[in-house]
C-alpha cells in the first residue's frame, strides 16, 4: 500500500511537471516560477483573503464619510462653517498624499499581514480619536492621522495580490478589494446619519470603528503569514528600481483623481441648486454613481486582467468620463435632469472603475519587490488629486456664478489622462505589453519543443517563443 501511495505521488508530481508554470485554481506562482502552494497550508489566502482586502481600502477614508454623512450635527457641535467642514477631506487627503510617497515602501519591507494589523489598529484609533474630538484644531489631528494610515491601503493589499495571486486571476480581486472605498462610502451614508440619531455623531463614529476590529480578526484568520512567491517567470529583477510605466501611471493618477472627486463632490449640490430637486433626490445621484461604480470596477477588473496593454482601456475610460462631465454641462445650460442621471451612469461606469484598472496595472509593471513603493507614489497622485479637483471647481463655480465652466473644465481633465495614456503608449511602442511597459526584455534560453518531459511553447507563461 506504502509503495503504491508512493507511485501515485511521484505520477502526479510527473503531471504537475508536464504541465509547466501555468497556476491551477487554488494554486500559484512560486519562487522563479516554480510552483507554489495549494491554497490550504500557512501562507496561502483563504476564502477571507478578499474580504480582508475590501476592509482594508474600506477602513481608511471611514473617518472622511462619517463626518461628511453626519454633516449637519458635526458643524452644529464644533461649530464650524462650511468652509472649515469642506477643510477636512482635503487635509486627509493631503495627508495621505504625503504619506504614500514616504511609506509605500514598508510593505516591500514588512510582512504583509504586520503592515494589515497596523493599518487596522492605526484607522481605528483615528475613528476613536475624531469621535472624541473636543475642538476643529484636534479634529483636523484626527483626521491627519486617519490619511496617514489610510495610504497604507493601497501599497499593502497590492503587494498582498502580486505575491499571493497569479497573473490571469487579480483582475476580479483587485475590483473586489477597490470596491471597498464605495462599500465604505454607501455604508457611512446608509447607516451613520440615523445612527446619530440616537447616539449622537460622536457616537456613530465611535461605533463605525467596528469595521477596525472585523479587519484584524480577518488579518490573523485570512492573510498569509509569509510571502512565498518571489516573481513570475519572465519577469527580471528591478533591483529596486521602478519601472517608468509608474511615473505615468502616477501623472494618470492625479489628472483622473482631481476631476473624479471634483464630480463626487459636487454632483448632489449641482442637482439641488442648478436643476432644483430636493435634497433627497439630488442626494440619490451619488448613490446612483455609487452602486454602478461598484459593479463597475468588478467588470472593468476583470476586462483589465484580460488585457495585454492598459493603455488604449485607461483612454477609454477618461474619454467616457469626460463624456459624461460633458452631458453635466449640457445639463448645466438646459436645465434638463435626464441628462444628469445619464451622466451619473456614465460616470459611473467609467470614471469610479479607472482607480482599479491603474492599480491592476501598477502591479503588472513593477517587480514584487518594489510592488508596494510604486503604489506609493500611484497613491501620491491619485491623492493629491483628490485633493486638488473639489477645491478648484468650487472655486470656479462660486468665481464665475455658474456649473457651465465648471463641468467643461472637468471634462477637459478627463481629455486630458486620455491623451496622456494615448502618449504613453505610443513612446511604450506597438508591441509593448502591460506587463513590461516601459521595462526592457530580459534575454532567456531558448524554449524546448513539445515532449513528454517538458512543457511545450504554448506552455511556457510569460515566455516569447
Amino acid at each position: 500500500m506504502i509503495d503504491d501511495s508512493a507511485g501515485r505521488a511521484r505520477g502526479r508530481l510527473a503531471g504537475l511537471a508536464r504541465r509547466g508554470t501555468r497556476g491551477r485554481p487554488g494554486e500559484r506562482l512560486g519562487q522563479h516560477g516554480d510552483r507554489g502552494t495549494p491554497d490550504s497550508g500557512p501562507g496561502t489566502p483563504t476564502a477571507g483573503f478578499g474580504t480582508a482586502l475590501a476592509l482594508a481600502m474600506s477602513v481608511g477614508p471611514l473617518a472622511t464619510y462619517g463626518i461628511s454623512a453626519t454633516g449637519p450635527l458635526v458643524t452644529e457641535s464644533l461649530d464650524l462653517s462650511r468652509t472649515e467642514l469642506g477643510s477636512i477631506a482635503t487635509v486627509t487627503f493631503i495627508a495621505a498624499a504625503l504619506a504614500s510617497a514616504l511609506i509605500g515602501r514598508a510593505a516591500d519591507v514588512f510582512s504583509g499581514r504586520a503592515v494589515m494589523a497596523i493599518l487596522f489598529a492605526g484607522a481605528g484609533a483615528a475613528l476613536l480619536t475624531v469621535a472624541a474630538a473636543p475642538s476643529y484644531a484636534w479634529l483636523l489631528v484626527a483626521v491627519t492621522a486617519s490619511g496617514v494610515f489610510q495610504a497604507l491601503s493601497n501599497p499593502v493589499t497590492n503587494q498582498l495580490i502580486s505575491a499571493n495571486v497569479p497573473a490571469g486571476r487579480r483582475g476580479v480581486l483587485m475590483g473586489v478589494k477597490q470596491s471597498g472605498v464605495q462599500m465604505s462610502q454607501f455604508g457611512a451614508g446608509l447607516a451613520l446619519p440615523s445612527i446619530a440619531l440616537a447616539l449622537g455623531w460622536r457616537g456613530a463614529t465611535a461605533v463605525s470603528s467596528v469595521v477596525a476590529v472585523a479587519g484584524l480578526v480577518l488579518v490573523r484568520t485570512s492573510v498569509p503569514a509569509a510571502v512565498k512567491t518571489l516573481r513570475e517567470p519572465g519577469r527580471r529583477r528591478a533591483g529596486g528600481r521602478l519601472p517608468s510605466a509608474v511615473w505615468w501611471l502616477c501623472a494618470y493618477g492625479f489628472l483622473t483623481g482631481a476631476a473624479l472627486q471634483a464630480m463626487n463632490v459636487y454632483l448632489p449640490l449641482f442637482g439641488y441648486e442648478r436643476l432644483e430637486m430636493s435634497v433627497t433626490t439630488s442626494g440619490l445621484s451619488a448613490a446612483v454613481v455609487g452602486g454602478v461604480g461598484l459593479a463597475a470596477r468588478i467588470f472593468w477588473g476583470r476586462v483589465a486582467d484580460r488585457t495585454r496593454r492598459p493603455h488604449s482601456l485607461l483612454a477609454l475610460l477618461a474619454a467616457v468620463s469626460a463624456g459624461a462631465a460633458l452631458l453635466l454641462m449640457a445639463a448645466a445650460l438646459a436645465g434638463t435632469a435626464w441628462t444628469m442621471w445619464l451622466a451619473a451612469v456614465l460616470f459611473g461606469a467609467s470614471g469610479i472603475a479607472t482607480n482599479v484598472v491603474v492599480m491592476l496595472a501598477v502591479v503588472q509593471v513593477s517587480e514584487l519587490s518594489v510592488v508596494g513603493a510604486a503604489s506609493g507614489v500611484l497613491a501620491f497622485g491619485q491623492y493629491l488629486g483628490f485633493a486638488v479637483g473639489p477645491v478648484s471647481l468650487g472655486a470656479a463655480v462660486d468665481g464665475l456664478g455658474t456649473y457651465t465652466s465648471g463641468w467643461a473644465s472637468v471634462a477637459a481633465v478627463y481629455a486630458a489622462a486620455a491623451a496622456l495614456a494615448l502618449l504613453w503608449r505610443g513612446r511604450d511602442g506597438p508591441s509593448a505589453g502591460a506587463a513590461h511597459a516601459s521595462t526592457p526584455p530580459t534575454p532567456q534560453a531558448p524554449c524546448p519543443g513539445p515532449d513528454r518531459h517538458g512543457p511545450g511553447p504554448r506552455e511556457q507563461e510569460g515566455r516569447a517563443c
